[in-house]
């Protein structure tokens, strides 16, 4: 893996021949640096690439009580449930959570930033992080944890389901249905969304069962569920495996005047069981309630403590059928 390294204000004292309290004091502006000084500590820290360390203030500190959330959706359920747990966790032990939602990308140092400059001193993330921002929190010993899915990157701890055998239950089921030509509609591209489908299509080809991919658009839902729809009828798929409930809900909503295709739609979540309002589909998941209670005192642990030793939880999910 490219490794990037992090500038220091030792890096720019080393370039630039002084002190790292000149460094420190020339970029806080303060009046006891002269003005050649200043200038040459300001370019050599653009130059280099510096970012103000504020998360190390923090952590001498200790005097944060907010945690940053960052989601990728407002629309989809499955952090409704999640977050309100996890909340109620927060304010037991007097946290108080920042929520921001970032779509279509991976954590950036940026991000990070950005929860740092408006007090979090931790982060509860159910996006993965950019190969930096794993560089950056590692050097600052940032507390953060990803909820969810597995990260790319081992040095990131994480609490989830394991995704793999989601898929290879799911494609248990539809062997058990005798199902004959199944598909898998995609959602994001991502690792978790990868390790999903191929745990699904390796269990078919072993039982010598092609599987069908489509894709879900999340900009365009209604014309999207109407194309799969067509696709799916067009193709003679007699079982849908979708990436998550969100998706499962549409595709059953889209296919409610079939009766066959109802026991034969699958999403990942399980979040049927918790919002008792939504449309009911089977599903495959965790405990979402314990899952977040791990995640929220896991975090605050580390907020807490000096360990930043990679913490890996990997759940087993078990399946959730609508008619038992």
């Amino acid at each position: 893996m490219h490794s990037v390294k992090v500038t220091t204000l030792s890096d720019i004292a080393e370039r630039l021949g002084t002190s790292v309290n000149t460094v420190s004091r020339a970029l806080r502006d303060c009046a006891d640096i002269g003005v050649e000084m200043k200038s040459k500590v300001r370019q050599a820290a653009a130059e280099m690439g510096y970012r103000p360390s504020r998360v190390a203030a923090f952590m001498r500190t200790k005097k944060s009580n907010v945690i940053a959330v960052v989601i990728s959706s407002l629309y989809n359920p499955f952090f409704s449930i999640v977050l309100d747990r996890v909340f109620k966790r927060f304010d037991l032990q007097n946290y108080t959570p920042l929520i921001i939602v970032r779509k279509g990308c991976d954590l950036s140092v940026d991000d990070v930033l950005y929860c740092v400059q408006n007090g979090a001193s931790g982060i509860l993330t159910f996006i993965d992080l950019e190969d930096e921002t794993v560089d950056y929190c590692a050097a600052n010993g940032f507390p953060l944890l990803l909820c969810g899915s597995s990260s790319k990157d081992e040095r990131v701890s994480v609490v989830c389901a394991d995704d793999r055998l989601c898929g290879e239950l799911v494609a248990q089921e539809a062997i058990r249905q005798g199902v004959t030509r199944p598909c898998y509609i995609n959602g994001s591209e991502s690792a978790i969304n990868t390790m999903r489908r191929e745990g699904f299509a390796t269990v078919l080809r072993e039982a010598r069962l092609d599987c069908d991919n489509y894709c879900f658009d999340y900009e365009h839902r209604s014309e999207c569920v109407q194309n799969l729809k067509e696709r799916i009828l067009e193709n003679g798929n007699d079982f849908v495996f979708c990436f998550n409930d969100e998706i499962a809900m549409a595709m059953l909503k889209i296919f409610e005047d079939n009766a066959k295709m109802r026991s034969s739609i699958f999403g990942i979540d399980g979040i049927s069981k918790y919002l008792s309002y939504l449309i009911q589909v089977n599903s495959v998941g965790v405990d979402l309630e314990d899952m977040a209670d791990r995640c929220a005192q896991i975090l605050i642990n580390r907020i807490e403590s000096d360990d930043r030793s990679s913490i890996r939880e990997i759940l087993p999910p078990s399946l959730f059928r609508i008619n038992g």
